[in-house]
């Protein structure tokens, strides 16, 4: 029985603190391609009293792959929902993969809320397979 109750309280505690989470969107384009103008990257439930994001992008197809990101501050902090403009992050080295026209590669953007001390108040990420292929289905999808 016990295990049923750690069971059930697992089951209905982890939605809950995974909605609290930072949630990060972004969509890539064809002009993204070899570019180091980041995408827009929407952000919603940052925590009070973060005064720091951290970007970074992941090739998780070639973690040797160094795509960068960046580091914005606001002394004021950040409201609950923010919008990094494209080209925002200013040391991103845009996604290249050598088999862009057919697979591609899977790309994640992490992101870190940080307060004053630069102590992580809460984290999340996207990921989205960036290749030709993918990115005009997307845009088909996307206009249904």
């Amino acid at each position: 029985m016990k295990s049923l109750s750690a069971l059930l309280v697992i089951f209905f505690v982890a939605p809950a603190w995974a909605q609290n989470s930072l949630q990060v969107e972004f969509r890539w384009n064809i002009s993204h391609h070899c570019s180091n103008t980041s995408p827009a990257l929407k952000l919603k439930n940052i925590p009070p009293g973060t005064t720091s994001l951290k970007v970074q992008l992941v090739d998780l197809d070639n973690h040797k792959q160094d795509h960068g990101g960046a580091l914005l501050t606001k002394a004021d902090g950040f409201s609950a929902e923010h919008v990094i403009e494209p080209g925002g992050l200013d040391k991103y080295k845009g996604p290249c993969p050598e088999n862009f026209t057919t697979l591609g590669h899977e790309y994640q953007f992490n992101v870190s809320a940080l307060n004053a001390e630069n102590k992580v108040l809460s984290s999340g990420s996207a990921k989205a397979t960036f290749s030709a292929k993918f990115v005009i289905l997307q845009g088909v999808i996307g206009n249904q």
